[in-house]
């Protein structure tokens, strides 16, 4: 059986989201004080994730450039507004996929000629960047009435919202036990 470019731009699209969600949410784990053991093991998956989310968003743009019903151009894929098929969906891939190369150039490639601070706030870029690439598929994706696609973003969204809410009381309980201790 021969899957056509439209299965393959559709497949790589889902994969590079889930790559990157998944990354997103072990990176936040990571961080979580509730999160005691298996801080290595979390922090692999997170790296590996992103990566494979970055090569997988890539063979996605590079499926769009040999697709015979909607082709798009070098300059429609890279520069953000300019693709004729759906420029504002298609844009918010772009931008999308810029942030996430930021994030990780400068994780695994920078991040030792970096301000730790600077470094942090461009890291959390991954949180746009994601919400970014949530909003391209379901904008733009042809198949986003389907039952199923629509639970893998329902169920996606649901479990990051979770685990940003879980890490935003774990950072403040840590904040508030810090300066506890400091005032007794």
């Amino acid at each position: 059986m021969i899957i056509s470019t439209w299965e393959w731009i559709r497949l790589l699209g889902f994969l590079a989201y889930f790559y990157f969600t998944i990354s997103i949410i072990f990176g936040l784990l990571r961080k979580s004080s509730f999160v005691k053991s298996h801080k290595n093991l979390i922090y692999h998956i997170h790296q590996n994730a992103g990566w494979l989310g970055l090569i997988t968003v890539i063979a996605h743009m590079l499926v769009l450039l040999i697709d015979h019903y909607e082709p798009y151009s070098l300059i429609g894929i890279l520069i953000p507004f300019s693709a004729k098929y759906q420029s504002l969906p298609s844009a918010l891939g772009t931008i999308a996929f810029y942030l996430f190369l930021m994030v990780i150039m400068t994780s695994d490639l920078w991040i030792r000629t970096m301000n730790r601070s600077l470094w942090k706030k461009l890291h959390f870029l991954v949180l746009p960047a994601w919400g970014l690439s949530f909003a391209h598929g379901v904008l733009i994706g042809t198949d986003t009435e389907n039952t199923l696609i629509i639970m893998f973003y329902v169920v996606s969204g649901g479990i990051m919202m979770l685990v940003l809410v879980a890490r935003t009381i774990s950072q403040f309980m840590k904040r508030v036990n810090i300066s506890t201790s400091h005032n007794n």
